[in-house]
């Protein structure tokens, strides 16, 4: 072989171990696209599913907080709702209601 052919052989394999290293690795800018496209499509289908539990998770913070549960209780809901639903019940400080958010902070009731 003479070494043009050895230097184009040593370029394209090169190149085809960054591509596969890439593809492999996934380059920070690569992995935030996929995940907006799997989120969206996941929150049209879970949207009603989310709000079950929403609502789920409101009635009972609700009735705990009415029932005279101390704080501390309050906060232990909270964090097997996140668990378990991934959701999170807060006050609103305005108008003093409850809202339900998901773990990324978005509304959902």
């Amino acid at each position: 072989m003479n070494t043009e052919v050895k230097k184009f052989l040593l370029i394209v394999l090169g190149g085809y171990l960054v591509y596969w290293a890439f593809n492999k690795i996934k380059p920070v800018g690569g992995s935030s696209a996929s995940k907006k496209s799997r989120s969206s499509g996941s929150s049209s289908a879970g949207g009603v599913d989310e709000k079950k539990n929403a609502l789920v998770v409101l009635t009972a913070y609700k009735s705990a907080r009415d029932a005279g549960e101390s704080k501390s209780f309050l906060d232990e809901m909270n964090a097997e709702f996140a668990k378990e639903y991934k959701l999170r019940v807060y006050s609103d400080k305005g108008s003093g209601k409850l809202i339900a958010t998901d773990l990324s902070g978005n509304k959902v009731l």
